[in-house]
């Protein structure tokens, strides 16, 4: 009886000490498991009324190609914003010229300026389609 007795006492210290313990987990996902498309994007956003924003940025020599593609997800919704190529510098990205740009359904605009040797651009996008906003930016390439 007295056996019984200790070896009750051991399980229910056991419990006690082992179930105060702090359990952690952790947990990745494999690298096969990330998707990342052919058009530089990794994470996509779900949006309502957009289909796709894909901001692009180009070089040949010293004039830079900067574009958008903006489809809705509607054929008859409206399509307004701005393209901004914006130029790194003292530690900030910083907006070197704008086009505007409006349409339906979808919208493509491509741009070119020229650029300073040695400076690194990107092109950023806000674009608003049927009252919903998004922020896109492009990887960015050096002259």
């Amino acid at each position: 009886m007295k056996l019984k007795k200790i070896i009750a006492t051991a399980i229910a210290l056991v419990l006690v000490v082992g179930g105060s313990a702090t359990n952690v987990a952790f947990a990745t996902e494999s690298k096969d498991q990330i998707l990342i498309g052919n058009n530089n994007h990794i994470i996509v956003p779900l949006w309502d009324s957009i289909s796709d924003i894909s901001p692009f940025i180009s070089v040949d020599g010293n004039t830079l190609y900067p574009e958008v593609y903006i489809e809705a997800k509607g054929t008859s919704e409206s399509i307004s914003g701005t393209m901004y190529l914006q130029k790194y510098s003292s530690g900030k990205w910083t907006s070197v010229t704008s086009w505007s740009f409006k349409g339906t359904s979808n919208v493509f605009l491509s741009k070119s300026y020229t650029g300073t040797s040695g400076v690194k651009y990107r092109t950023r996008v806000v674009a608003n389609v049927n009252g919903e906003t998004a922020e896109v930016t492009s990887v960015s390439c050096e002259v």
